[in-house]
């Protein structure tokens, strides 16, 4: 398929309304619908439709009828440049986390369905849990995915429980049915992190908290993982106390104030 089959296949609505969004990012100076349906090569009414539509959602602001980049806007890029710094600006809380438990620790972001790793710190021992860097995750069955979710808005949880379902069975511990799921994650914000029970992984165990970014928003997650032998269910409770206050510095250093963003 080339590009020109490729563009007749795209949502025309769509491709004007990111051009629009482009044209106000790309001005120095507030546009008003005028000009902006000018460069676009659109018409007035289609221009105010589409600015309208941006509006409602924060992505473009109108201040006396000139239009400029919304707030919604400032909140993407900063989860995402908070994202992209995570692995310099966490390593070292990593580093201690491991050194005190010997055993290796994850951070990863929500993105989409999936948590993708974007640092670790691997333990010393022989026998330890080795995922890559880069490499994604399910949520329904990790507890950096579990943690996340138990965390976000009831809105944004249940529409991405539904988009993930059915889930998927990786071992016989893994929860596939959305009530009980719905249940763990109550029990999972209640007490402030989430268990893997060798939910997603033969023979392996971990337990995870939220992060929070600047606006409340748990957007990532820590964990402590090791090989099921090693780490029973009581010790991840015990150890859990290290992995939330961990979490929670990192919060903290991004911008979080529990008291603020309650």
């Amino acid at each position: 398929m080339n590009s020109s089959d490729q563009e007749a296949n795209l949502s025309q609505t769509v491709l004007r309304a990111l051009d629009v969004l482009e044209c106000v990012a790309g001005a120095n100076v507030p546009l008003n619908a005028a000009e902006i349906a000018k460069s676009c090569g659109l018409s007035r009414p289609t221009a105010y439709r589409l600015l309208a539509t941006l509006q409602s959602r924060g992505y473009v602001a109108n201040t006396h009828h000139e239009y400029s980049l919304g707030s919604k806007i400032l909140s993407l890029s900063g989860t995402l440049l908070e994202s992209l710094d995570l692995p310099s600006l966490t390593h070292s809380y990593l580093r201690e986390l491991s050194e005190a438990t010997g055993e290796t620790v994850y951070i990863s972001v929500l993105d989409d369905t999936e948590i993708l790793y974007v640092n670790k710190v691997a333990s010393t021992k022989a026998v330890h849990s080795n995922c890559t860097i880069g490499s994604r995750n399910y949520l329904h069955c990790s507890s950096m995915g579990k943690a996340i979710l138990a965390f976000l808005p009831p809105h944004e949880r249940d529409t991405i429980l539904g988009k993930i379902a059915p889930f998927k069975a990786f071992t016989p511990n893994t929860i596939t049915d959305q009530d009980a799921l719905q249940q763990e994650l109550e029990r999972i914000r209640s007490q402030g992190y989430a268990i893997d029970d060798i939910e997603g992984e033969d023979n392996v165990r971990c337990v995870g908290a939220p992060i929070f970014d600047h606006v409340g928003r748990s957007f990532a997650a820590i964990s402590l993982s090791g090989p099921a032998f090693r780490l029973s269910i009581e010790q991840l409770h015990e150890l859990s106390s290290l992995v939330v206050d961990t979490a929670q510095s990192i919060s903290h250093q991004l911008g979080y104030t529990p008291d603020k963003n309650r």
